[in-house]
């Protein structure tokens, strides 16, 4: 599906929570796109959108190539297979948040029926849209083949009725099968710590990953940090790439050659900006590797893994 050069694209969302106001902020921002349709029952988030835009409680009727060019589901993740279901049905190009799904046979049958249709849908694993990890999938190449990666991302919370492994894990997850272009020979999950809060299960997790060519990933992730984190460290043949999306500078290059390190340069666009513009080019039938359901599918595949203590 495409929509006219010179047109904007009609875009619709389910969902005004915390993201969902964060895609309105975004989508308001870029003169190719605009929000068309809200799907949500509470009126007083009427406020939050343009006067043009139309409010409906029904989340189904926003689902109508009438109306809209392309939906975004900014929903909990218990809603997402159900909701992606019912938009690949309606032949809409759909952006779902992450996690796709919280279990693996809700992910595979989504990948089956996004196949068949041959739809288009692109899972916001936020990250892969950051611009220090961007460049860092330029610099690597320049220091030699990946030999280890490191990555702990995790907080206080937040507490919620699903495991954090499926709430922080896609994150860690995401990039580093990205980085590797490839997916585990080998998946070992083990829950480091664990509390019963808020009448839910909070814990911190390690996710061990063996790929070929003797290649390891050392994930840990959880919510039961002291402090916020998130820090990846890629170890090459000649350096090493260190990615804190916390500091001030976010990307660091450390060269064995000159046994210096360096601060890598950034652009300033948000990941939330470039991941709504590439799922507008897609929908004007520009093509992105980002598209499709096989890297959420993998992920799933880690994560529903029974975690041993």
């Amino acid at each position: 599906m495409s929509s006219k050069p010179n047109t904007p694209v009609r875009l619709g969302l389910i969902g005004a929570g915390r993201w969902g106001r964060n895609y309105i902020k975004t989508i308001r921002g870029l003169p190719g796109a605009r929000l068309s349709v809200l799907a949500s029952r509470n009126p007083a988030n009427k406020e939050l959108v343009d006067p043009s835009c139309h409010i409906m409680a029904d989340w189904h009727g926003l689902l109508d190539p009438q109306l809209v060019d392309g939906v975004i589901i900014a929903t909990p993740p218990d809603l997402h297979a159900e909701m992606l279901e019912a938009a690949i049905r309606a032949r809409l190009p759909a952006l779902v948040e992450k996690p796709l799904t919280l279990n693996l046979p809700d992910a595979l049958r989504l990948q089956s029926l996004q196949r068949e249709f041959n739809a288009l849908v692109l899972v916001d694993h936020i990250r892969l849209f950051n611009s220090a990890f961007i460049e860092l999938i330029r610099q690597a190449p320049q220091l030699g083949r990946i030999r280890e990666i490191h990555s702990e991302s995790g907080n206080w919370g937040p507490f919620r009725s699903y495991t954090a492994l499926w709430d922080y894990g896609p994150h860690d997850l995401s990039i580093t099968l990205t980085l590797l272009r490839q997916f585990p020979s080998k998946v070992g999950v083990r829950e480091l710590k664990r509390r019963d809060i808020e009448d839910t299960v909070a814990g911190n997790y390690l996710i061990e990953l063996s790929f070929l060519n003797d290649v390891h990933a050392e994930i840990i992730v959880g919510n039961l940090f002291e402090n916020k984190t998130s820090r990846l460290t890629v170890i090459l043949d000649r350096g090493t790439l260190i990615l804190d999306d916390l500091a001030t500078d976010k990307l660091l290059r450390r060269d064995d050659k000159t046994g210096g390190t360096m601060v890598v340069e950034l652009d300033s666009k948000l990941p939330l900006t470039r991941a709504v513009e590439t799922f507008v080019a897609g929908i004007r039938g520009e093509p992105s590797p980002r598209f499709g359901l096989d890297l959420a599918v993998e992920i799933a595949r880690v994560l529903d893994r029974q975690p041993e203590c």
